[in-house]
């Protein structure tokens, strides 16, 4: 008696435990093909507006950034009287080639940290130390020729990448200094937009409001200044490198950074300081104005995409 009254209410409630078995099945595959057309949504986004962002900083901050360039890769026995005579001439040196690299760069960088960002599979600041090396592999051959164009202002693009070709490993003369382009930039990225993240959530929660452009600005300024005065000694480091030869010193690596150490002492490490977080505080409030104004043009609604995928 027992059996059979077991077996009856298994029975009852079989049809409604495969309907809620479907019903999970259902959401799931819901659940999944959101996040996928979310991540497609944002890898589009990030693309569009990392590029645009990009090219707005380019066109505005270029000379600023070749003034730096050339302060840095000064060699030791060379006085800032000396140097002033050169110092403003040919600010845009430099500024195809690297707009060339840096523009998709960014467009690259953009578009994989918003997927994984959207996806949410990993911390933003994972998802912006991955992003950037996928972005290093457009921008750090296009930074390296414009470095040293910008520091040696008789030198042209076609005789450098005529130089580049003839040379016994052109891939490695393509991408000299990558190591100190990797150490310099991944935590640049990952501090700066990791940085301005917190700094946008900190601010839409205490005015209870959407962020306007003059506020985002502001907040970019900010994050840009932090994270150029804590990376400058990476980037006296990369562009140790890519400049030695101009600086006089022969070396590879770490050593180019250290030779210029023992010659010039430590202050050598913050070296064009000033100007870089002049750069990258100006650069910041343009950037991050640009991109999410391109977002928003685009009719990405991060806020919104957030919260579709927590219903979901």
């Amino acid at each position: 008696m027992a059996v059979a009254t077991e077996r009856r209410v298994s029975a009852s409630s079989s049809p409604l435990a495969r309907s809620e078995t479907k019903k999970k099945t259902r959401q799931t595959h819901e659940k999944r093909n959101f996040q996928q057309k979310s991540s497609r949504d944002a890898f589009r986004v990030g693309a569009l507006s990392g590029c645009a962002a990009s090219f707005s900083v380019q066109t505005c901050m270029f000379p600023l950034n070749t003034v730096k360039t050339r302060l840095q890769a000064r060699a030791p026995e060379v006085s800032l009287k000396t140097l002033r005579r050169t110092l403003f001439r040919g600010l845009y040196a430099g500024f195809f080639v690297d707009t060339l690299g840096s523009v998709p760069g960014t467009g690259v960088f953009m578009a994989t940290y918003e997927a994984l960002k959207s996806a949410g599979v990993v911390p933003p600041a994972v998802a912006a130390s991955v992003a950037g090396v996928a972005g290093s592999l457009l921008v750090a051959p296009a930074d390296a020729i414009k470095q040293r164009l910008q520091v040696d202002a008789s030198k042209t693009l076609r005789g450098e990448l005529r130089t580049i070709a003839h040379s016994k490993s052109p891939i490695r003369s393509l991408f000299v200094g990558y190591p100190q382009f990797l150490a310099r930039d991944l935590p640049f990225d990952t501090v700066q937009v990791t940085t301005f993240e917190v700094l946008k959530r900190w601010h839409a929660s205490a005015v209870d409001r959407r962020s306007t452009p003059r506020e985002l600005a502001m907040l970019g300024a900010a994050a840009g200044a932090f994270t150029g005065m804590v990376t400058t000694p990476l980037d006296v480091a990369r562009t140790a490198e890519v400049c030695a030869a101009a600086a006089g010193v022969e070396c590879r690596g770490a050593s180019c950074l250290a030779a210029l150490v023992r010659r010039g002492g430590p202050g050598v490490l913050l070296r064009g300081a000033a100007p870089r977080m002049l750069e990258i505080s100006l650069g910041g409030a343009i950037y991050f104005s640009a991109l999410e104004a391109a977002k928003r043009a685009l009719g990405w609604d991060e806020s919104e995409s957030r919260e579709r995928s927590h219903d979901r």
